[in-house]
């Protein structure tokens, strides 16, 4: 074996050390979806074989064309050509590391989590599959995006949304909550300020005040059953001091899919206001309603898009939060981009060569598990408005998007709503750091049973009073 045998058979396509500009020759040129064609052969001959019935004198059982997927590399996905069903009922024993089940293990007995905004469901096997390949292809030495990633991530969102990203707009970034400090930071200093939604994801809030900014909340109420942003209070919040607008789309925790009307709206105050908008998209890919569809901020107009930094993350959709930080932030104008790009270094590591991998699966082979996932969340959903209808004291609006309901509990009048539920074993998250006491967060990106179990516990911690 010589060395250039050794070097080429052993670098991963995600290496730092090895990806800077070289010329291609044919040994260095990629397989056809990342196998050998002897495998591929080898493959015909199995399918053909299992279609006659026969099994192999070596006494080996030929899998199932449903289990094809699952016995094959994580690089091959033949899911356009072979469905596999995904049995979302399936209680999955939580890790021993989980976060979202140990968090208050001890608080009572066997305490049901719907808090963190993580699911109880076996992320999708070609994620898997590909996870274990690059452990086992390559040193886990520093890594950089593999070029796949970013191209499957444009192509992806341009057949979407019909948004046409740039390769020079994208920024690798570890995680959207740090692209939220970096954002802020672009934007302003220390004494400026920062316009956005409530309630919201926490972080939200803590990206101004551990920047040293001041907060300028933008309140939706509730019209007609569903949370609008109160859009009358823009001309109040002109001229306080205003460098950003933080922006959450689909809402985290309104459950809320932003109309083509209502990011107009915000564009047009922040292009006359000359703000630095934000967008977090990680939920995008998480719309329940069939009705509805995300349209990203930045794709609708080019001076939007000028003054726009989206983050994106495969994390939710795809179950990822544990492989390691990742998102991207797509960034069009040179200059934020380099000053984001500044502010955001040494906030956190680089993502690893796990999450890269994870990521690429995600993305390129994985849209069957997707629109499965999102049939069960869409039947979840429908439970949960069902029972929380018929319960008193607790009401909520339709869920358009997200895993997550925003309940009201404000009829109950408890001291401590958070402090109650737990008490009678369901873990709900709290809504005083989302900027409203009388409400609390449900996940129910969970098993069926697991969420009517919830509901009862719920249901008797009402009776308790």
């Amino acid at each position: 074996m010589t060395c250039s045998k050794v070097h080429r058979d052993s670098k991963p396509s995600d290496s730092a050390y090895w990806a800077r500009p070289t010329s291609l020759s044919r040994d260095s040129m990629p397989t056809l979806i990342g196998i050998r064609p002897s495998f591929m052969m080898m493959l015909l001959l199995l399918v053909i074989r299992q279609r006659r019935g026969f099994r192999s004198r070596w006494g080996i059982m030929l899998c199932r064309r449903a289990e094809i997927n699952r016995c094959l590399p994580g690089a091959l996905s033949l899911q356009k050509s072979v469905r596999h069903i995904v049995d979302f009922d399936r209680p999955v024993r939580p890790h021993s590391d989980s976060m979202k089940w140990n968090r208050y293990a001890g608080s009572g007995p066997e305490v049901l989590p719907a808090w963190v905004a993580d699911m109880d469901f076996l992320t999708p096997a070609p994620v898997r599959d590909a996870v274990q390949q690059r452990l086992q292809g390559a040193p886990l030495g520093y890594a950089e995006a593999p070029q796949a990633l970013l191209e499957v991530f444009r192509a992806r969102m341009q057949r979407l949304y019909g948004w046409q990203v740039e390769q020079e707009w994208v920024v690798v970034i570890p995680g959207v909550v740090p692209g939220l400090f970096g954002a802020v930071r672009t934007a302003g200093n220390a004494g400026d300020a920062v316009i956005t939604q409530t309630p919201n994801y926490h972080h939200f809030f803590g990206a101004a005040e551990f920047s040293a900014q001041q907060l300028l909340p933008l309140p939706n109420h509730l019209q007609g059953g569903r949370w609008e942003m109160d859009f009358d209070q823009l001309p109040q919040l002109a001229g306080q001091g205003a460098r950003s607008f933080l922006l959450c789309n689909p809402h985290n925790p309104l459950g809320r899919v932003l109309t083509r009307r209502e990011l107009s709206q915000v564009a047009e105050f922040c292009l006359q206001q000359n703000l630095l908008i934000c967008s977090d998209e990680i939920h995008a890919e998480l719309i329940l309603d069939e009705d509805k569809q995300h349209i990203p901020l930045a794709s609708l107009a080019p001076e939007v898009a000028a003054k726009t930094i989206t983050l994106v993350s495969p994390s939710k959709a795809f179950n990822l939060p544990g492989i390691g930080a990742f998102a991207l932030a797509v960034i069009p104008d040179a200059s934020i981009r380099g000053t984001f790009a500044q502010r955001i270094y040494g906030l956190a590591a680089h993502p690893g060569a796990l999450s890269y991998a994870a990521a690429l699966a995600a993305w390129r082979d994985c849209d069957d598990w997707l629109g499965q996932l999102l049939q069960y969340l869409r039947g979840n959903r429908d439970v949960l408005e069902q029972r929380i209808g018929a319960m008193t004291g607790i009401s909520m609006a339709h869920v358009e998007a997200t895993y997550l309901a925003w309940l009201d509990v404000s009829a109950l009048e408890l001291e401590n709503p958070f402090q109650h539920f737990l008490a009678h074993g369901v873990a709900l998250s709290d809504g005083t750091p989302m900027g409203d006491r009388n409400f609390l967060r449900l996940n129910f990106g969970t098993t069926r049973a697991n969420l009517e179990q919830i509901l009862s516990r719920m249901e008797r911690a009402l009776g308790a009073g």
